[in-house]
């Protein structure tokens, strides 16, 4: 072995492993006091490139997260106030409903109706134009994506929600089928007109009722006396006549016996109770000088008669020729006379009567005027029952019905056999004319004949009387969507076409469509009908883009080629099509929720002051909800429709913003979130140091320190075994 005093290499190597120690543990004491394995670029040069991207990462994620949580607050705020307009659209339906039970308010009502809900518009404007959030008005239409047509829009198209972004656009709507519509049921003498297309009517079900079924107009005649007391029928002739009962023959010049007469009269009158029988006597004298004529009688019955109550007036004696009878005062068949067996004090009768009774005669003619669907002018005529005695009603009406179909004036309904005119029995005793066509148009006058009217007429014993003015036949009342359509003829013998409508002529969205009316003869019923109408179809393209198919009054979505914008629009019900140039702009909050660029989501608020909800209804009165008024009957039922789509429109907006708050901004919190930690978790494993581990190479560097310190004490000490070797 060799010794050396000039280098002594293993105090060297020892203080070389003591350097690297003590930068080891400098390392490790700036680890652990520091948490962070990377203090330096050169600690770990990609990894910190790695971590710095991680931390700006990370910061963004955070800063994007407290971005969705204030937008978030925003959107709630925009919805509260939503919620708020929405309860005062439900109050004022309320109020609308109750105004449209017109048959219960009264004019105060539904003025005091009218101020609550012009108080209700006046609030949600004011809520539209203060609804804010920080210094942001939210729901005054300054943060909506504002869509304009700048063409002519002989389309029709009224944009509903535009997600354009903003500039030029185009949209095409290209007509593919024409409205049209079916009827649940005919049973009720109502069909549709397949010549007539339906026009300007809402796709869907549309109530369609008769609420009065049409009906010929009807002359009815008072209860008659078929038979009177004695069982004599009416009898109609040439001329009327009184009821006459006599002595059978003719009596002598004058009395040959004194005696007292007496005979027992009875007298009806139309159909009333009878006098009953009254007991009547006269003296005949055969005295000189005195001796009774046969003239004489008369004035001595009628005193007689005059003298009682019961027959006075109604009842007289009179002489045809030699013969002496008792006859009604008036002539006609409502007049009738009896007499019961006549009997006298007179050794020799001059004169008896059988028991007897007598009916008066009534005149043969009845004179009607009507006006029906086969003449263009009235007809005026007169029909004569047959000379005869009629003792039923049933006999009676077929003679009448014989005389009106033989009436060559009157005639019968065009292309039938059936008279313009006929007679029946309404119950027992009465009889009515009816004409076979229906409606206003046609009517009916029973005027007073030209010979014969008086009582002694025929309308006097049927119980009928003359008309001043013409009895018109009942309309057929149609409801077509609670709007009353007025038919004013239907025809006995052939169908009618007409048009019906649910809106009265100029009112705004007036609706038609072409209905076939029955003929009267099947009748139009009463009843419910359900009319189902298929709105007009079109395809239309937004900005060259695919085809949508859209139905006119249906608000429909259309998108674009690539579906990255889109357009809710509506189609008016009486379009044809066409072309329309768009301008948009696009005032949406714009809410960056990612921690990188371009990672933003936008929408719209439109304005929901009372003039921008629900404006241009398909057939209603009302531009808007700002035009309201229940005050009508008509406006009482179109306000509940405008304030229905005002509660759509609202509902849909709050269900936009709930939608955006659930599905973008919560949902985006969540990922975010997510994303943050996860990218924390990854910086951290790259940056932080592991302290146990690195506690361990502390220790370690600590004891080789000992250890390294020891050594190189040790080595310095070996060359002093030199000194040795001098000794």
């Amino acid at each position: 072995m060799s010794l050396r005093i000039n280098n002594n290499i293993a105090a060297i190597n020892a203080h070389r492993n003591l350097v690297n120690t003590t930068t080891d543990l400098s390392k490790s004491m700036e680890k652990l006091s520091s948490g962070y394995q990377i203090n330096r670029a050169a600690d770990n040069p990609a990894g910190l490139v790695i971590s710095e991207q991680f931390r700006a990462q990370i910061a963004g994620l955070n800063r994007a997260i407290e971005n969705s949580e204030g937008s978030i607050n925003m959107i709630q705020t925009a919805e509260g106030a939503l919620n708020e307009i929405n309860n005062l659209l439900v109050s004022m339906r309320e109020l609308a409903i109750h105004a449209a039970n017109e048959g219960f308010n009264d004019t105060a009502q539904l003025e005091a109706d009218q101020a609550e809900i012009d108080n209700a518009i006046k609030t949600i404007d004011r809520i539209a134009a203060n609804t804010q959030f920080g210094t942001k008005k939210l729901l005054d239409g300054t943060k909506a994506n504002t869509a304009t047509i700048t063409s002519a829009n002989t389309t029709g198209i009224t944009i509903k929600d535009s997600y354009l972004t903003t500039g030029s656009h185009s949209i095409v709507a290209t007509k593919t089928a024409d409205p049209t519509a079916s009827l649940n049921t005919t049973s009720y003498g109502l069909s549709l007109d397949s010549t007539i297309t339906p026009y300007n009517l809402t796709d869907g079900i549309h109530n369609l009722d008769v609420i009065q079924a049409s009906a010929g107009a009807t002359k009815s005649g008072d209860s008659i006396n078929i038979l009177d007391a004695w069982g004599n029928g009416i009898t109609f002739d040439t001329a009327a006549a009184k009821a006459i009962v006599d002595t059978g023959g003719a009596i002598g010049a004058a009395a040959t016996h004194s005696g007292t007469y007496t005979v027992k009269l009875n007298y009806q009158e139309n159909g009333e109770s009878t006098t009953g029988w009254q007991t009547l006597n006269i003296d005949v004298s055969t005295a000189a000088g005195a001796t009774t004529q046969r003239a004489d009688l008369v004035s001595l019955w009628n005193a007689a008669i005059n003298s009682n109550a019961e027959l006075a007036g109604k009842v007289e004696a009179a002489l045809d020729g030699a013969t002496l009878q008792f006859t009604s005062t008036n002539e006609g068949s409502g007049y009738s006379v009896a007499v019961d067996d006549s009997s006298t004090t007179a050794g020799v009768a001059w004169f008896s009567f059988a028991d007897a009774s007598s009916r008066g005669v009534s005149h043969q003619d009845l004179r009607f005027q009507i006006d029906v669907a086969k003449t263009s002018a009235s007809v005026d005529t007169t029909i004569q029952i047959a000379a005869n005695t009629y003792t039923s009603l049933s006999a009676l009406i077929t003679e009448i019905n014989d005389k009106l179909d033989d009436a060559t004036a009157f005639g019968t309904v065009e292309g039938t056999s059936v008279a313009n005119l006929t007679a029946s029995a309404l119950g027992t005793d009465r009889i009515k004319f009816t004409l076979s066509d229906e409606g206003s148009d046609y009517s009916i006058q029973l005027k007073a004949a030209v010979s014969g009217d008086g009582v002694g007429s025929a309308r006097s014993v049927l119980g009928l009387t003359t008309d001043a003015v013409a009895v018109q036949g009942t309309d057929a009342l149609i409801s077509f969507d609670n709007y009353t359509n007025t038919i004013s003829a239907v025809d006995y013998g052939s169908s009618r076409n007409v048009t019906i409508a649910n809106k009265a002529t100029g009112e705004s969205g007036r609706g038609t469509i072409g209905i076939t009316l029955a003929t009267a003869n099947q009748g139009v019923n009463l009843g419910n009908m359900l009319l189902d109408v298929t709105a007009a179809k079109y395809d239309v393209r937004l900005d060259s883009g695919p085809a949508t198919a859209v139905t006119a009054g249906v608000d429909t979505l259309v998108y674009n080629a690539d579906r990255t914008e889109s357009m809710k629009l509506n189609i008016d019900l009486t379009s044809n099509g066409g072309s329309e140039q768009i301008t948009n702009t696009d005032q949406s909050l714009v809410f960056q929720i990612g921690a990188n660029v371009g990672q933003i989501a936008k929408i719209g608020l439109n304005n929901m002051s009372a003039s921008a909800l629900a404006k241009n209804v398909a057939g209603n009165m009302f531009s808007s909800l700002s035009a309201i008024n229940v005050t009508t009957v008509q406006g009482a039922q179109d306000a509940q429709s405008i304030i229905d789509q005002a509660i759509d429109e609202v509902s849909t907006s709050r269900g936009t913003l709930g939608s955006f708050q659930k599905n973008t901004l919560e949902s985006n919190l969540r990922n975010l979130r997510v994303a943050s930690q996860n990218l924390q978790s990854s910086e951290s494993s790259i940056r932080d140091t592991d302290m146990a581990k690195e506690m361990s190479t502390f220790v370690k560097s600590q004891i080789l320190l000992q250890a390294g310190t020891a050594m190189l004490a040790q080595a310095n000490q070996v060359p002093q075994v030199v000194l040795s070797l001098f000794g």
